[in-house]
């Protein structure tokens, strides 16, 4: 018969996000900007989708690089594919994506889960406790 060996615990944490929560909100806030040229019709799309996903690149990219410390390599790539999500004519897109992704952050910014305690992080047992603090009358 085999034995059952316990696995190590897993961490509690949860990982950070790709891109950084003002990104992800100028992302939705962006994409938000298609609600009025999008019952314009595809004559005006012409010059909003260039204009809304060039902001959104721009305004990632520098978030990225000024704010999260990415490289530049890393932080053009990550305003790339915001601004390409934010630059699709559908409103929805960019806010589902900045919306996922501003809720990842906020995950891992204000929830701490507590991981399982191991033998290392134990606290050593106090030697000074305080069993009984009762004070008793000696005459």
């Amino acid at each position: 018969m085999s034995e059952i060996v316990p696995s190590e615990p897993r961490s509690r944490s949860i990982p950070p996000a790709p891109i950084h929560p003002l990104a992800a909100l100028a992302t939705i806030v962006l994409d938000n900007l298609f609600s009025l040229p999008e019952f314009a019709g595809p004559e005006v799309w012409i010059f909003t989708v260039p204009l809304i996903g060039g902001a959104c690149l721009l305004t990632t990219t520098m978030v990225q690089h000024f704010l999260a410390k990415d490289s530049w390599g890393e932080s053009i790539a990550k305003g790339l594919v915001m601004g390409i999500i934010a630059g699709v004519p559908i409103s929805v897109t960019g806010t589902a994506v900045g919306g996922v992704l501003l809720a990842w952050a906020g995950l891992h910014e204000w929830v701490k889960l507590p991981g399982p305690i191991g033998k290392s992080e134990q606290l050593p047992p106090a030697e000074d406790e305080i069993v009984d603090a009762e004070v008793k009358d000696v005459k």
